[in-house]
């Protein structure tokens, strides 16, 4: 399916369908997106909310830093002047790592062709260390990755834990923006003339349409695509990557009700790129069971998460009419249904997150969750634009008693599963006043909550910062009272600058602001806004600080291949960055044995044995530890190593993942490179050293 773009009869259909789905909203499986809709709105009926609550207003809070994406380099001074050099199309999910932002876009069009992917340099933002900071601060495209299918979009992205990897999520959405000339000549002309990719060479689909995409940002300047799967119809709405054990798994959402819908779990290869479809999901079983079957509903969003209690890699999975579903995927190819909310009765769960760590409350430890609704318009079965829950996710896992956490449940559901509660919620706007005054009217998501970051601040105060489409950026506090919690907002914003018209979203909504996803780093919210940019906001009541480190970790083991029982010295050496010093471990299989060193302890999560050093390092200093290998033959991953600030809030360090091999009794040549799971070169090294090892010639 290397293609430029949708064929007429692919293009009715993709609507045909989309729109058939949207008709189902009364059953709780309609689709999150109205991508059939051919409004060009740019005023809402009900959107003022009073006071400085309009777009282009704020409220404790402030716009600190705009990119409207039309060209690489540094924002212009001017936040107006910047508007009126835009990406022509939209953008979609914004996450960040370190000291970059990744943003998706849903379309490209001339003069800014062949967009799939841009890369922001938030350094400035990182590094600051007060509000007064801010106000040199800059965002800046480092570059492009090329889409050269003009049929499909970038409706979602997720990063590596170390930041080396970007999985995209695509699907073929962009029928809604108009089509590139149909002149062939005209047409290359515009590519050859707007392409912003660095790559211009490079002629080939490097978005793949409907499907996970891996691509190699290793090199900020360079992204590279690697790997590609496509998945069944109209792709991959919504993904997550997360790593279990000494595998890395792309969790991908597909959405549409085809009789295909699931969660599809993929193995990431990444010396060969392959991303391998180990197994399907959905709440009438999996495929590796052998229980699944074409009853199924429409599916929305995942996030994964290590369990700060159990340490199990833990899913939160937006299920549209089907509410939030917690599942124990620790074994990928066995997932086991641990909670389930409901929404209040309500459906729409479009999008779920749980919060970072454990959350201290005048109630106890809880284990917290946000799970948001997405409103299609003012018809839809709802009393207002959408609410924002913080669900109390205590009592998922039977250890969570042992562990002191405060349980409050609804008890069990049929499905023999805790029924948790929502401890706050929030609405921007009721569709009507207690008196039956000020009704709003909207369409399109128009006035809908959509992506959010939950994060606990240094003081454990939990705020939820809120993209919320036309209302902007809200951002939310948990108020924990004696009266009991409530989810409140503490500020808005609400940007809005002179992009062109004509470089918006068409076929949606070309309204401004317009935001699809907000994500917190250093206490500043970037937002992506589908029709305006990337804005950075500070607000009144959140503090500067808590970069993320960008330390380098110097590793050095003994070597790749070892005998059983054999032991490997490794040794780390840390450049801790904008940091003094910082917690340092190292992660490896749990098969392996830690049998000495400096100072350390070990401890197992998320599948894999970690050791982490007593002592924090500081520049240039180094940490020993000696692992012995096991009995059992194989290829096994070692790292990345991780850093922490606080020892709490780990971040992995690129470039500090290795392969080890061992021999064990019974292995042959053949096993023992087939096990390395590497590229080619990479296993004839493996088997000219364990020729030499044994003394073979072959």
């Amino acid at each position: 399916m290397q293609r430029d773009d949708l064929s007429d009869t692919t293009r009715r259909a993709v609507l045909k369908a989309t729109a058939g789905a949207l008709g189902v909203a009364a059953t709780g499986t309609a689709s999150a997106h109205e991508w059939g809709s051919s409004s060009t709105t740019t005023a809402v009926e009900g959107s003022d909310a009073g006071g400085d609550d309009v777009p282009g207003g704020h409220g404790d809070a402030r716009p600190v830093g705009y990119h409207a994406l039309g060209s690489a380099g540094p924002a212009t001074d001017n936040p107006d002047t910047e508007s009126r050099n835009p990406h022509y199309g939209a953008m979609t999910e914004i996450r960040t790592h370190g000291d970059y932002a990744y943003v998706g876009f849903f379309s490209s069009d001339s003069p800014t062709p062949g967009r799939g992917m841009a890369i922001l340099d938030i350094s400035d933002y990182n590094s600051a260390t007060s509000d007064a900071d801010l106000d040199s601060a800059n965002l800046s495209v480092v570059s492009f990755l090329r889409n050269n299918s003009t049929g499909t979009a970038v409706m979602d992205l997720k990063v590596s834990d170390d930041g080396d990897y970007v999985f995209l999520g695509t699907q073929p959405y962009t029928a809604l923006f108009p089509s590139p000339t149909a002149d062939p000549v005209a047409a290359a002309s515009k590519s050859e003339a707007g392409d912003p990719t660095p790559n211009t060479a490079d002629d080939s689909d490097t978005i793949v349409p409907g499907a996970v995409v891996a691509v190699d940002v290793s090199d900020k300047a360079n992204p590279e695509t690697v790997g590609a799967i496509q998945i069944s119809g109209t792709g991959v709405h919504n993904l997550f990557h997360h790593r279990i054990g000494g595998d890395e798994y792309v969790f991908a959402v597909h959405d549409l009700n085809d009789g295909t819908e699931g969660m599809y779990v993929l193995r990431f290869d990444r010396s060969s790129g392959q991303l391998e479809l180990v197994n399907r999901w959905s709440l009438s079983g999996d495929t590796r069971q052998g229980e699944l079957n074409p009853d199924m509903l429409y599916i929305h969003d995942v996030e994964v998460q290590d369990d700060p209690i159990t340490g199990r890699p833990t899913a939160y999975l937006g299920y549209w009419g089907a509410g939030l579903q917690v599942l124990d995927v620790s074994n990928p190819e066995d997932i086991v249904l641990k909670a389930h909310f409901d929404m209040n009765g309500t459906g729409r769960c479009h999008f779920t997150s749980p919060a970072p760590e454990l959350v201290e409350t005048s109630q106890g430890t809880k284990r917290l969750a946000v799970a948001s609704h997405e409103t299609p318009d003012d018809s839809a079965d709802a009393d207002g634009t959408g609410n924002v829950y913080l669900v109390d996710a205590s009592g998922i896992y039977e250890e969570d008693a042992e562990a002191g956490l405060a349980i409050d449940t609804e008890g069990t559901n049929d499905a023999g599963v805790p029924e948790l509660r929502a401890i706050g919620n929030w609405e921007w706007q009721k569709k009507q006043s207690a008196g039956g005054e000020n009704e709003i009217s909207f369409g399109n998501f128009e006035l809908s909550p959509h992506n959010s970051d939950v994060v606990v601040d240094d003081a454990g105060d939990v705020w939820v910062h809120q993209a919320h489409y036309h209302g902007g950026v809200r951002f939310l506090r948990l108020v924990d009272e004696d009266e009991g919690f409530s989810l409140e907002e503490q500020g808005f914003s609400r940007p809005k600058y002179s992009t062109p018209e004509e470089s918006r979203m068409e076929g949606l909504s070309s309204v401004v602001p317009n935001c699809w996803a907000a994500v917190e780093s250093n206490g500043i919210t970037f937002a992506s806004d589908i029709n305006q940019g990337v804005h950075a906001i500070k607000a009144d009541d959140i503090s500067v600080g808590g970069a993320p480190p960008t330390a380098d970790v110097g590793v050095s083991d003994d070597g790749s291949l070892f005998t059983a029982g054999q032991t490997d010295m490794v040794d780390l050496s840390v450049f801790p960055g904008r940091y003094d010093s910082l917690y340092v471990r190292d992660r490896l299989p749990t098969s392996w044995g830690v049998v000495g060193g400096d100072d350390h302890s070990t401890y197992e999560a998320g599948g894999s044995l970690f050791v982490e050093a007593a002592d924090t390092a500081g520049i240039g200093d180094g940490f020993t530890y000696f692992a012995e290998a096991p009995a059992s033959s194989g290829s096994f991953t070692f790292g990345p190593v991780e850093v922490s600030p606080d020892g709490e809030t780990w971040h992995a360090v690129p470039g500090t993942i290795r392969s080890n091999v061992v021999l064990g009794q019974s292995t042959s040549l053949g096993t023992a490179a087939g096990a390395a799971g590497i590229a080619a070169h990479q296993r004839d090294r493996i088997v000219d050293s364990v020729g030499d090892v044994l003394g073979r010639d072959e």
